[in-house]
């Protein structure tokens, strides 16, 4: 399936006409009718109207599938199995995750990991925030591996050093795989002079004052930079 059909996927809506069935309460056999079925943005999705009904109530749903949904299941018109009308639904719920997914990755880069815990935080529960999110990945909407080169340029335009780059990158998620290259982007990486540039811009150059010295040095410390790189940077700077 393309992008573009991913973007075009919609969230079920489900229209009642009476009081929700409950086949516990009203003792009737619960009927599941595929009422009609239509393609949709340009053949990307496929409409399912469909009827519940026990004797009593009668509920009408909408779902919407991908077309990939669709052809894996194979919704015929017509009385269904509860069964398959609750395959149906946990297609159409992982439709709406996946156009949470899209959304997201619209305002910016997400590991799997990450899109994982924001769909979650958006109701989801772990399984489908998991497959969607593999999903988007298995259809080139999230790279790791340029995604985190991306994070690192970022991180160095910030005058981050080694340790504090490496913490950013496991706390957005980043799959160790792709975190193997982490020292591969780095070696070229002057973080002596990246750190003398940082006192130059913050302190204006190495205080005088040996508290200011301390200060500095934690401050340093913090952007990730190593004792071996601070010294090696004060010293440039005091040349």
């Amino acid at each position: 399936m393309t992008t573009s059909s991913i973007c075009a996927l919609v969230a079920t809506a489900a229209t009642m006409t009476s009081e929700a069935i409950d086949p516990v309460r009203s003792g009737a056999p619960l009927t599941i009718t595929v009422r009609s079925l239509r393609a949709q943005s340009e053949g990307a999705e496929m409409l399912l109207q469909i009827l519940l009904e026990d004797g009593e109530h009668r509920e009408h749903k909408t779902l919407i599938l991908t077309t990939e949904q669709y052809c894996e299941l194979k919704p015929q018109r017509g009385v269904i199995s509860e069964e398959a009308y609750e395959r149906l639904e946990e297609a159409a719920q992982l439709c709406r995750a996946l156009r949470s997914g899209e959304n997201l990755l619209s305002y910016g880069s997400n590991s799997v990991q990450m899109l994982s815990r924001k769909l979650m935080q958006r109701g989801y529960s772990r399984e489908v925030a998991t497959l969607a999110a593999e999903h988007l990945a298995l259809r080139g909407l999230i790279n790791e591996e340029r995604d985190m080169q991306r994070e690192v340029e970022k991180c160095l335009r910030k005058l981050w050093g080694a340790k504090r780059i490496s913490s950013h990158l496991w706390s957005r998620g980043f799959a160790a795989d792709a975190m193997q290259g982490l020292s591969e982007l780095l070696e070229e990486i002057d973080f002596e002079q990246n750190c003398a540039t940082l006192i130059q811009k913050h302190y204006g150059g190495v205080p005088d004052d040996a508290d200011d010295r301390r200060r500095m040095v934690a401050g340093l410390s913090r952007y990730g930079y190593s004792i071996s790189e601070i010294r090696g940077a004060m010293k440039s700077l005091q040349a």
